[in-house]
């Protein structure tokens, strides 16, 4: 027989997402032809020997029997061609399969449609924190470019650079804006990892995101009694979101996020019990006769509904993607009636809801408490374990007086 023929792996011609084509390749002495097989596999799941598809692949059983039925047809044409003369042409040419055009170019994906495509899935599948950060930052991206229809390939240097311009020029601050750039360039790298978009056309081995040193975030304890003595109309918005960042501080710095999302089943022999969003630790907080003073203006906790939240700041908790939203924007708010607090005090600090935690420990380090009790009481892991095991087993007792005391301190 003149001719003969072998199942290959083309490894000369990877596509994008890291697969090469199957081939089938006709022999005669030094001349053979190649046939494309349709079918695609990544150098790990192809066996040379056996010329077959390993099982690392998933679809390894419907691409075997694809090959397992062409080298049949195969050898049926030899035997029909077994002739002097025989050409491997003439085995490629009587297989007659419909031979793959060449592919037109595709159409690039757009970066903002695909982005919004990973929102969908962190929503479904309860991330819902990072849902937020990539729906913003997509958002932001969709805005600059006046269109949901923006290729990868668009996303230039240069226009990586306008983008961060447009964003400094409406006054978002530098560290926000690295949040927007590295969670575009994460949707970025995973749109490579699968193959969507070339590795050649990557924008940021040029662009560096940058970051600006975080201002620390603390309060004097002169500056926090201030805010917590001075004069506001009683209920009024500004009245109202003082109490909410005076709450915070009594429940040792909670999150607002944390705070805002309190149910009445959370509040449980006099203590808050609750499992914090950021991190899913268990935190129990005593309430404090201060925190029960101000918790009283918006709960009866005397007779509490366990569904429903302490603070009426929240209208809906079920859609977890519009509830982040909601918390971000009370955030917002809170944060705007801090600053006009801080002006009307004249405390050179643009004062946010984070400086409730970071001030509870500057007030109770400088009330003589240890760094190790501070870090218990706001939930911080350790390095050591023998140090973790021991502070873990800390009386609640403890932490409970701490707070009495930092409480007393802020507002005798």
């Amino acid at each position: 027989m003149n001719l003969t023929f072998k199942i290959i792996l083309d490894k000369r011609k990877e596509s994008k997402n890291g697969t090469y084509p199957v081939k089938l390749r006709v022999y005669h002495k030094t001349e053979y032809k190649d046939l494309f097989l349709r079918i695609k596999v990544k150098i790990e799941d192809w066996d040379d020997v056996n010329q077959l598809v390993l099982p690392t692949n998933s679809e390894y059983e419907i691409f075997n029997a694809k090959i397992v039925a062409d080298k049949s047809k195969v050898h049926k044409l030899l035997l029909l061609h077994d002739q002097p003369n025989a050409k491997p042409s003439d085995i490629i040419s009587a297989l007659n399969p419909e031979q793959e055009a060449p592919a037109p170019k595709a159409k690039s994906r757009s970066i903002i449609k695909y982005g919004e495509d990973i929102v969908k899935t962190l929503t479904k599948t309860g991330k819902v924190g990072n849902a937020y950060v990539y729906s913003t930052a997509i958002n932001k991206l969709k805005s600059f470019a006046k269109t949901d229809n923006f290729p990868f390939e668009s996303l230039t240097y240069k226009k990586l650079v306008e983008f961060q311009d447009s964003l400094l020029a409406d006054e978002i601050k530098v560290n926000t804006i690295s949040v927007y750039m590295r969670t575009i360039r994460a949707v970025y790298n995973r749109a490579i990892k699968e193959g969507i978009v070339s590795v050649a056309d990557y924008p940021f081995k040029a662009y560096r995101v940058k970051n600006e040193k975080t201002v620390n975030r603390v309060l004097t304890l002169q500056e926090i009694r201030s805010i917590a003595t001075c004069s506001l109309p009683v209920d009024t918005p500004i009245w109202h979101w003082r109490n909410f960042f005076l709450l915070s501080f009594a429940l040792i710095g909670i999150n607002f996020s944390d705070l805002l999302t309190l149910k009445g089943k959370d509040v449980v022999n006099g203590r808050i019990v609750f499992r914090r969003r950021k991190t899913g630790k268990i935190y129990t907080i005593k309430l404090q006769e201060k925190a029960i003073e101000l918790l009283s203006y918006y709960a009866d906790l005397s007779n509490l509904n366990k569904d429903e939240l302490l603070l009426p700041l929240l209208k809906q908790v079920k859609d977890p993607l519009k509830l982040k939203k909601d918390v971000w924007q009370a955030i917002k708010t809170c944060n705007e009636y801090l600053d006009r607090i801080a002006k009307k005090l004249e405390i050179g600090k643009g004062v946010t809801t984070y400086y409730a935690r970071y001030t509870w420990a500057n007030v109770a380090r400088s009330s003589g408490y240890s760094k190790d009790i501070i870090g218990q009481a706001l939930g911080h892991s350790y390095g050591n374990t023998t140090t973790s095991i021991y502070l873990d087993d800390y009386d609640n007792e403890i932490i409970d007086a701490a707070n009495e005391k930092v409480i007393a301190v802020v507002f005798k």
